[in-house]
């Protein structure tokens, strides 16, 4: 009985374990704050991104800041991103970078927005 129970303790502390150390996000944010079903994610290296619910990646986790989402004039929904290096740009509400994260000053990246917006 003892060596059942000492085996089912082992087995559990190494399946938590496994799952933290595959895991490479050191926090998962609350769903559905800055998109539905999406989630913030955090990694060990302070970079930010999001998953949705199945823990897909909708947004690469580069960003070491993400910005929350606005509705423009074409009623799509934009976000600022900042990368590590310290550049900014946008990605849509689907998770995709439509203004490369290339501009060193906010404003020119909205100023790169602006002009995308326009050519639609």
């Amino acid at each position: 009985m003892k060596k059942s129970i000492f085996i089912l303790l082992f087995f559990l502390a190494f399946n938590s374990y496994s799952q933290v150390v595959n895991s490479h996000y050191k926090k998962v944010y609350e769903f559905d704050v800055y998109q539905k079903d999406w989630a913030l994610v955090k990694t060990v290296a302070n970079t930010f991104g999001f998953i949705n619910k199945e823990n897909k990646e909708i947004v690469p986790a580069i960003y070491s800041k993400i910005y929350s989402f606005e509705k423009k004039e074409n009623n799509s929904e934009y976000a600022l991103v900042k990368n590590v290096a310290g550049a900014f740009g946008f990605i849509n509400e689907n998770g995709k970078e439509v203004i490369k994260a290339i501009y060193w000053k906010k404003e020119e990246a909205i100023q790169q927005l602006n002009i995308f917006l326009n050519e639609l």
